[in-house]
């Protein structure tokens, strides 16, 4: 039978613009914590699944990225990769080292993001292959084309695209290694500068300096298994790689198919879920998500977060930190941390009261790839 993985422990490093920091020095910091979190010496560890940003090469010639920080931690793991699905790649490297404790590759493995987008200047001024033909640089004109399409099919509003960045500068508020703590508006979100019509600079998350890691392991590896450690209840992927060549490409996520999937395996449904961390590069992820994973109908996500309902205090726990829009960009991986802090119910003021089940999504490569895990306490 496959053993049972979860999650021991977590780390990460500040987030902001830190100079003068390498990626690889900001990630051996990140493991560090995460294995001491965890409780295991590095001798323990037989495993490493890396998620390398978007500044640091996946490959180096042809040494990749997880031989590289592998190399330099002295490690000589039975089971390793890197992993290349963008922003999910943080959830898909989680679920990796769940598959690879449960088919008994390895028993204890590092997941890490690691990286210094916002000092390497350029670091998502990227082309889209021929697509960049069309004008798609970077992730804010898919995204935004996705938002047009949103607002011409429901009426969504800019109005309503803001109830998502006030909600998370709120949270971020309560979150002591926040990175943008200032109080939001709706006059601040609408005089917050076009990037890309209808996104604005408000809309859009932060690019960040720093690292997350987390240890997975088999469960009996834990003597203590009620203090430290998190189960993995289920997981999910879905993919939709053909982008301007469908129609249907910017209608729906590929969290529709994964997200309902994932929930129903770990027999639950998304009203059960106390403390939901989806991913938010931007404010109109985050709505077309609500209505992937059933939180409301589709169309209605504009409704659901009216009133504050995303806010602290608010009727869904949604991103307590602030999330990739003001609590740092850590790839998602900051996502799968907050999540093992509410279940362990060491959150702090952004404690959600009882959390017993969260839900935690990737996106990733514009509106490509999509990730799901639900954990449990």
């Amino acid at each position: 039978m496959p053993r049972t993985a979860v999650i021991a422990g977590i780390g990460h490093t500040s987030f902001g613009r830190l100079e003068g920091r390498t990626a690889r020095e900001l990630e051996v910091e990140a493991i560090r914590l995460a294995v001491s979190d965890a409780g295991f010496a590095p001798a323990d560890i037989d495993g490493l699944i890396t998620d390398p940003g978007p500044s640091q090469p996946v490959m180096s010639g042809i040494e990749p990225h997880y031989l590289d920080l592998g190399r330099q931690l002295g490690l000589d793991p039975d089971f390793a990769g890197t992993e290349m699905l963008g922003g999910a790649s943080s959830v898909s490297s989680v679920q990796r080292a769940a598959m690879a404790i449960g088919a008994g590759l390895c028993s204890v493995c590092l997941c890490v993001y690691g990286d210094t987008a916002l000092s390497a200047a350029g670091s998502f001024s990227y082309g889209r292959g021929a697509e960049a033909a069309f004008g798609f640089f970077g992730a804010a004109g898919l995204h935004a084309l996705a938002a047009q399409r949103h607002m011409a099919r429901f009426g969504t509003r800019p109005e309503d695209l803001a109830q998502v960045a006030i909600a998370a500068r709120a949270h971020a508020a309560r979150t002591p290694h926040a990175q943008l703590k200032r109080p939001l508006d709706l006059d601040g979100y609408l005089a917050s500068r076009m990037v890309a019509e209808p996104l604005r600079r408000a809309d859009c998350c932060l690019i960040s300096d720093g690292a997350a890691a987390v240890v997975v392991c088999a469960a009996e590896r834990l003597p203590d298994l009620a203090a430290r450690a998190v189960k993995i209840l289920s997981m999910g992927q879905a993919h939709s790689l053909s982008t301007i060549a469908s129609p249907e490409h910017f209608d729906e996520l590929p969290a529709a198919r994964c997200g309902p999937a994932a929930l129903a395996r770990a027999g639950i449904g998304a009203g059960d879920v106390d403390v939901a961390l989806l991913y938010d590069c931007f404010t109109i992820v985050v709505l077309m998500q609500l209505e992937a994973y059933g939180f409301c109908k589709l169309g209605e996500a504009a409704g659901f977060v009216a009133g504050g309902r995303i806010a602290p205090g608010g009727a869904l726990a949604l991103n307590p930190t602030g999330g990739l829009m003001a609590e740092g960009y850590g790839g998602g991986m900051l996502h799968v941390i907050e999540a093992v802090r509410q279940l362990r119910g060491t959150a702090g003021d952004r404690q959600v009261e009882g959390a017993e089940l969260a839900l935690i999504s990737g996106h990733g490569l514009g509106m490509n790839t999509h990730a799901t895990l639900v954990l449990g306490r």
